[in-house]
């Protein structure tokens, strides 16, 4: 079960958290900061798109099968990038110390 947890969400998590910190520190532009987020959406979508074309099943509800495949890592990943850009904003976000 660890492994499981691991590989759908920990995974996506991690990856979105460090692309998104990346793509807001080191290039300066603000059109790469959308990059991870937006790729994140569309290779959940065209996953979800394809599963849903190969759906063969009788005795399973395709509605859990996506939920539980493209939805979960799906949903890590944007947290994941969500998360890196906290983060990037936390540490590289410009302090205002008030004077004695």
């Amino acid at each position: 079960m660890p492994i499981v947890i691991g590989m759908f969400f920990l995974l996506p998590l991690l990856l979105g958290l460090v692309l998104e910190y990346l793509c807001c520190r080191l290039p300066r532009r603000r059109i790469w900061r959308a990059l991870p987020p937006v790729l994140g959406v569309v290779l959940t979508v065209l996953v979800g798109v394809g599963r849903w074309n190969l759906w063969e099943s009788e005795t399973v509800s395709p509605v859990t099968q996506l939920l539980i495949f493209p939805g979960v890592p799906g949903t890590a990943l944007l947290l994941g990038c969500w998360l890196g850009w906290r983060l990037w904003r936390r540490i590289w976000r410009p302090r205002v110390l008030d004077g004695p």
